[in-house]
């Protein structure tokens, strides 16, 4: 990335396209740690565009936070300093107003930052202001039967955000196959209701009030199982873009290590030869 000079514009435009994939998140925080000297009208920028954003958009910009906060400290505090100063709001906004994700994410980070001390003896009191004196529950991935496991992943790094999609998922289960059939109910009931406003017509018994009431009840519902449905396409989006970074980044991985066994054979077969060279001399 190129190191350009501070500006808020510019970090706000960055800010703007920031998403939740690894890559946008390290180098932009590395964009920002480069200006740490800036790091007051850094976090002030964060923070604004911050609220600006769409709900759904706000958790790319806590893992921002995370990275920022754990990679500067070695420099100085200055954005330690500066993002005590916002993230309680910021969290308890997530927290309270947020989906099941947003939250999960909020509990994590948190007991990250305790248990790393980011904010040193600060962190037990940005717990307790934001998710009250109880400890948040585990992240739990539960399978058939009466088991579970327990995670726990480095926050913002890949198997993190599988399991954290995967919980999405999970949590907002809804049934998709009966929002369907009350879909196809409702513009069945529709359409009956249009035949039945032609045979009121030409037989001069039309109601309006009571098709006007159907009506609007139909669209309700019919606005309702769509919310729904699009709730949880957005989820299984998600997870599925998730699966498929992991599953690039695995196939790649594998590449890397069959060719390194191709070299390793090819050394070995080398050797042998060599060997018996020597043995027959």
């Amino acid at each position: 990335m190129n190191i350009s000079a501070f500006n808020e514009q510019i970090l706000a435009d960055k800010l703007s396209k920031l998403n939740n994939s690894q890559q946008s998140i390290e180098t932009l925080s590395h964009w920002c740690i480069f200006h740490r000297k800036k790091a007051k009208q850094v976090v002030e920028t964060w923070d604004r565009q911050f609220h600006n954003s769409l709900r759904e958009q706000r958790v790319p910009f806590l893992y921002l936070a995370n990275d920022i906060l754990q990679n500067s400290k070695r420099k100085g505090s200055e954005f330690v300093a500066e993002f005590w100063k916002v993230l309680p709001a910021v969290l308890k906004d997530v927290y309270e107003n947020g989906e099941e994700y947003g939250r999960s994410v909020v509990f994590r980070l948190v007991d990250i930052w305790e248990e790393r001390k980011v904010f040193g003896s600060r962190g037990r009191s940005l717990r307790e202001e934001m998710l009250g004196k109880d400890p948040p529950p585990a992240l739990e991935v539960n399978g058939k039967g009466s088991h579970s496991i327990k995670i726990k992943l480095a926050v913002g790094g890949t198997p993190e955000k599988i399991v954290s999609a995967f919980q999405a998922v999970h949590d907002g289960h809804i049934d998709e196959d009966a929002i369907l059939t009350k879909c196809k109910s409702c513009v069945r009931r529709v359409e009956k209701m249009d035949k039945d406003v032609e045979n009121a017509c030409e037989t001069g018994h039309l109601q309006n009030s009571t098709l006007q009431d159907e009506l609007e009840e139909q669209e309700t519902v019919l606005r309702q199982c769509i919310e729904q449905l699009e709730n949880s396409e957005t989820k299984r989006a998600a997870l599925v873009s998730q699966l498929k970074e992991a599953l690039q980044e695995q196939e790649s991985k594998l590449e890397q290590v069959r060719t390194q066994l191709q070299v390793r054979l090819l050394c070995s077969s080398f050797y042998c030869c060599m060997s018996m060279v020597r043995l027959l001399n």
